[in-house]
């Protein structure tokens, strides 16, 4: 049963629209589906339903209307407890149960969430095509019905403004993506509709100046300014000025993607000196993430500020949410300078200016950093500072030698610079900084305190020109993907490449006995029965995924079956070639199907190795010829058109159902979760539809694929779906001896070997970074607790960062309660609502945050414990010191409180 509410009430069984009966029971069933999955008090659904003073006989009409609604409910029979929606009494009233798949409100706030979440990061395609998908779901104002006859609730003014946020939230994107003409009229006509809203207004005139009207974008100030005055008495804000202003000056500014938030950055503060109480020497403000109505935040370093200063005032966050955070980030410096040989004049300078600071913007958002300021001659970028990734520090180098490469073309990056410009440097340095910002991480510009800033720039004045430089730390932590030249005396070394290989893997595979069975098992019945089956392997960072894709390839090869295999992964790489998986699959099954190295990557030697593998399956007629023209576009440097996918999808599917039906295929996907939603509709595509051929498609995901796809895998004849769970202790310890053999190392001591093995808590990965420490340190250290190595750390940050503020909150709140909670002390101490602390600690449960324990509190409450050690350390290492004092003395009041009313 589908619920929509985004429009007229509507209610959607298995044989079309379900009638609703009376207006009482339309308005009970829309309030609590605006509150779904939420307790609604009784007094509030007697005020939603009547506007006045209720009449005496209200309680026994509410709940007719909630027995006709219960009715209504149950007579959907494909729904089933545990999946279908139900209508509970919930003290102090209802609870109206519905799975997020089943409401249109549920569907749009996580599609809009997420877009405004790739704004931020700068992946503005991705961004705008789902905000568009979620104002689509908008069929008219919110329960048009019940507002048509009179209903007017708070929620629907709500909503209606989040609908108007939204739509601006697309504006944004597509205006970065240079798409001004596809939305120049829809601007337009909101504009008009509603002058007085500046963010649309500063919006419309960029699009229209951008198509060459500036009149008409005056215009458009002049009516939103005389709006303002005569309705608000206001004056526009200093963004919408700073625009006006850009469009009479005719500023290169407005020519640059992310026009408007480097307007609300620079704007009035390029000439302002900063004010007292901003932050301190180092900090640095992302331009992505200023408000519209943002007050500015410094472009240069400013006098020393008082301890814990920010530049402005933050709104109150929700009870629970952390404002404050440690956290590990990259930055990357870039140095442009002009010389001499623009004879002077203005224009070309502006212009090459404004051409390389589009492209270092390009290449930073490629590669998930974000431009957070220029000072002069100096790019200042952050990687790590909205959402941590474990590859942050690669992601930053990696950029900084594409933006090398990439400068070249304007002469920047030779010997000898042409257009006035001279050789750009870079330098990269990583470390430990906190971390200010609004509670829902947007909004508010984050304020980055610590040393990283200052040792960045200090690097930067070594930098030869042309050339970059990293600090030791970064080159520590990706020495693995990167080769390095000889480090200086300071430790900072030049990247000179991309390691080709990668042996990052454990020696042995242990603890995974029964999962090998079932690959076994799988690897048979696909080659018997002739059918494709779908097997999808999830686990947490680290749990050991890979190393088991490469024992199931070893055991497809070693088969008496003759197993051919493929394989491809997804990498944020990709953001530029969305259908970058299915280029490195036709690589490795041309490869595959003709005996030689892998062709991967672009080029005659990738077509010519296609061109065989085609020819050999399906001729050298129209068949084949058809096949070729719709593949190669894979292969070109320049990705194909979205009008092009389907057909390419279809001859994608039939290369490799021609190549199982010729011999049994293993095609082996990795990293599934990172792949953009159109690999994912091909890939479910293909299990679906490739017909009685040998093919078993084993994919590789984190638990965050089925946040993207709930269903993944679900009611498909032929699927199996492998968690890899935690190693137990004795393949815990096992794997960590063999890798202490494998890297020359002895045992440690009994009693250092027990407190790694709790810390390392099943994961392959952490056994690995310890056994490293261990290593290296060569058990010469003092006694106490081993240190957390900093990858562990970064890789649990990454993982914690994938949460939602307030299931962050929760997980410090039942670290401060000793690492074992129930919702009722995580409420005490984070003073939240005990049945949404409820919801979030079953939320980290099923994220494998937190594992449900067998017993219950002393009160009958369920208790949760941290599953994994590494991870309660990484959510203490989060939280600044005196929000952690302050947690633990909550919880020690309320476990004294506690026990104090048992003892009664």
């Amino acid at each position: 049963m589908k619920f929509q509410v985004l429009g007229p009430l509507t209610v959607l069984g298995d044989s079309g629209p379900v009638a609703l009966s009376g207006v009482k029971q339309r308005a009970t069933l829309g309030h609590l589906l605006l509150h779904a999955n939420e307790v609604v008090a009784t007094s509030a659904l007697m005020r939603a339903l009547w506007a006045g003073e209720p009449p005496p006989t209200a309680r026994k009409m509410l709940q007719n209307a909630v027995s006709a609604l219960r009715g209504l409910l149950a007579a959907d029979d494909t729904e089933d407890a545990h999946g279908g929606p139900v209508l509970l009494t919930h003290a102090p009233g209802y609870l109206l149960r519905v799975d997020g798949d089943d409401l249109d409100l549920t569907a749009y706030r996580a599609l809009a969430d997420r877009g405004r979440a790739d704004l931020a990061a700068g992946a503005w395609s991705s961004a705008a095509s789902t905000l568009r998908a979620a104002l689509d779901l908008w069929r008219g104002p919110v329960l048009a019905d019940l507002a048509e006859s009179g209903t007017d609730w708070p929620e629907l003014r709500t909503l209606a403004q989040a609908r108007t946020a939204t739509r601006e939230d697309l504006y944004e994107a597509e205006l970065a993506c240079g798409r001004h003409d596809d939305v120049l009229e829809e601007l337009r006509t909101h504009a008009e509709r509603e002058p007085e809203r500046e963010r649309l207004c500063a919006q419309l005139m960029l699009a229209l100046y951008r198509r060459g009207h500036q009149s008409d974008a005056l215009d458009a100030h002049r009516r939103t300014r005389t709006a303002l005055a005569s309705r608000l008495g206001l004056e526009p804000g200093r963004v919408l000025r700073a625009v006006e202003r850009a469009v009479l000056d005719h500023d290169p500014v407005l020519g640059q993607p992310d026009a408007l938030a480097i307007m609300a950055l620079d704007g009035e503060t390029r000439r302002a000196r900063p004010a007292a109480g901003t932050p301190g020497p180092g900090a640095v403000a992302p331009a992505a993430l200023v408000g519209f109505d943002s007050p500015p935040a410094p472009r240069h370093p400013a006098p020393p500020a008082p301890p814990r200063a920010t530049a402005f005032p933050y709104p109150a966050a929700p009870a629970g949410v952390l404002t404050e955070q440690h956290k590990q980030l990259s930055m990357l410096l870039v140095r442009t300078t002009l010389g001499k040989g623009l004879g002077g004049d203005p224009e070309d300078a502006a212009r090459l200016s404004g051409e390389l600071a589009v492209a270092i913007r390009d290449e930073v958002a490629r590669h998930g950093g974000k431009v957070s300021g220029v000072l002069g001659p100096v790019t200042f970028a952050l990687f790590g500072v909205v959402r941590t990734r474990e590859d942050d520090a690669e992601r930053a180098v990696r950029a900084g030698r594409a933006i090398l490469r990439r400068l070249r073309q304007y002469g920047a990056g030779g010997p000898v610079p042409v257009h006035g410009g001279s050789a750009p440097r870079v330098a990269v340095a990583t470390g430990d900084v906190v971390v200010t910002c609004a509670a829902d991480g947007t909004g508010a510009v984050p304020i980055v305190n610590g040393a990283v800033p200052q040792s960045c720039a200090d690097l930067l004045r070594t930098v030869p020109p042309g050339g970059i430089r990293v600090c030791a730390t970064t080159r520590s932590g990706t020495e693995r993907s990167l080769v390095y030249g000889p480090a200086g005396p300071d430790g900072a070394s030049e990247p000179l490449a991309t390691r080709t290989a990668r042996a990052d893997t454990p020696p042995a595979l242990v603890g995974r006995d029964r999962e090998l069975a079932q690959l076994g098992g799988a690897l048979d019945d696909v080659a018997r029965r002739q059918r494709p089956c779908l097997l999808t392997a999830l686990g947490e960072p680290g749990a050991g995924k890979t190393r088991l894709m490469a024992e199931l390839a070893r055991l497809a090869r070693r088969s008496p079956h003759g197993y051919r295999v493929v394989t491809g992964h997804s990498s944020w790489c990709d953001r530029d070639r969305p259908l970058a998986l299915l280029d490195r699959t036709l690589a490795s099954a041309s490869a595959t199907a003709t005996g030689t190295a892998s062709a991967s990557g672009t080029g005659d030697c990738a077509r010519d190795a296609l061109a065989r593998t085609v020819h050999a399956l399906f001729g050298t007629g129209d068949r084949g010829t058809w096949l070729l023209d719709r593949l190669c576009p894979l292969l070109r440097a320049e990705p194909p058109a979205p009008a092009d996918w389907p057909d390419l999808a279809t001859a994608w599917r039939l290369l490799l159902t021609g190549l199982a039906a010729e011999r049994p295929l293993l095609l082996v996907l990795e990293d599934l979760h990172s792949a953009p939603d159109p690999v994912l509709d091909l890939v479910s595509e293909l299990a679906d539809a490739a017909g009685p051929v040998p093919l078993l498609l084993a994919v590789t995901a984190r638990p965050e694929l089925l946040d993207r796809r709930p269903t993944w895998g679900g009611g498909r004849r032929d699927a199996l779906a492998l968690t890899l769970d935690p190693l137990d202790e004795e393949s815990s310890a096992a794997l960590l001896d063999a890798l202490l053999a494998a890297g020359g190392g002895s045992a440690p001591p009994a009693d250092l070997r027990r407190d790694v093995l709790a810390r390392v808590g099943g994961n392959p990965l952490y056994a690995m970074e310890y056994a490293r420490e261990l290593a290296a340190a060569g058990h010469g250290r003092t006694a106490g607790p081993p240190v957390m190595p900093r990858h562990v750390r970064q890789v649990v940050a990454a993982h914690l960062d994938t949460l939602p503020p307030l299931a962050k909150g929760v997980l410090v709140c039942a670290s401060a309660l000793g690492g074992v909670c129930c919702a009722d002390g995580v409420a005490a101490v984070g003073g939240v609502d005990r049945s949404e602390a409820a919801h979030w600690l079953d939320h980290l449960e099923r994220r494998d945050f937190l594992r449900r324990s067998r017993h219950p509190s002393a009160t009958g409450a369920l208790r949760y414990a941290f599953r994994h050690l590494a991870t309660r350390e990484a959510v203490d290492a989060l939280v600044p010191r005196t929000v952690r004092e302050d947690r633990r003395r909550r919880a020690e009041a309320w476990t004294e409180s506690t026990a104090a009313q048992l003892t009664v």
